[in-house]
């Protein structure tokens, strides 16, 4: 098992689709903090329109609370790493070769999905860790309270938790089909049109609990008390 997870490190190491792929989120994370602009994929609610127009200057807390909004954007650029570590394998269906070897399927699928866990953890900590210090160098860095730390740590959290939901999602999808282009499909599809349903059919209340890709922009507003 341990193995296994080194040769999926290996290989994404030596990869050159990893590095196109940091060089986007970094690229993304400059062009809105050095601008002061924010975005989103899918349809956009009036209170994260409304959460990503606050007027003043971008300090670094300031910047890294507004840049939850745009979170979701992670989605699309785990995506090809999700297709490097776990996709690969399935869909030339060569996850036979540690089978055959004597590693049980519960092994090699805890492997793989802690790659996966070590992967996402990344890549948000490259993400709020670029917004913070590249801010924070350029405007200053503000006042770090308590109450903003601990909120940003639940927002964090469950933005963590809902990113491992869709790719959860995916991985089931690439298990039944053995196909890649099937999770990927899934992977951008199910979100975004939950999304879209969501804001078309406000008054459907189960579609939020659905809803992953909105709950991730607005983890930081509007799940948790008190509002700063």
């Amino acid at each position: 098992m341990f193995n296994m997870i080194r040769g999926d490190f290996y290989r994404l190491k030596h990869s050159k689709g990893f590095y196109i792929t940091e060089f986007i989120l970094i690229a993304l994370v400059l062009s809105s903090v050095l601008t002061g602009t924010l975005g989103t994929i899918g349809a956009r609610s009036d209170s994260i329109e409304e959460f990503q127009q606050a007027g003043g200057a971008w300090n670094a807390v300031k910047a890294t609370k507004l840049m939850t909004s745009m979170c979701s954007f992670l989605i699309y650029l785990i995506l090809p790493l999700f297709i490097m570590t776990t996709g690969f394998e399935f869909s030339r269906r060569s996850y036979k070769n540690p089978l055959s070897s004597g590693m049980t399927r519960l092994n090699y699928y805890l492997s793989k999905y802690s790659v996966f866990i070590v992967i996402v953890l990344l890549q948000v900590i490259l993400y709020y860790g670029t917004v913070y210090v590249v801010t924070g160098i350029k405007n200053g860095f503000g006042i770090f309270t308590l109450n903003f730390g601990i909120k940003m740590a639940q927002a964090i959290l469950l933005q963590l938790l809902l990113l491992l939901a869709i790719f959860s999602v995916s991985i089931l999808v690439l298990f039944i089909t053995f196909s890649t282009i099937s999770a990927v499909v899934t992977t951008i599809i199910f979100p975004l049109l939950v999304n879209i349903l969501h804001m078309i059919f406000i008054k459907v209340a189960w579609l939020k609990y659905f809803d992953f890709q909105g709950t991730i922009d607005s983890a930081y507003f509007t799940h948790f008390q008190p509002k700063i």
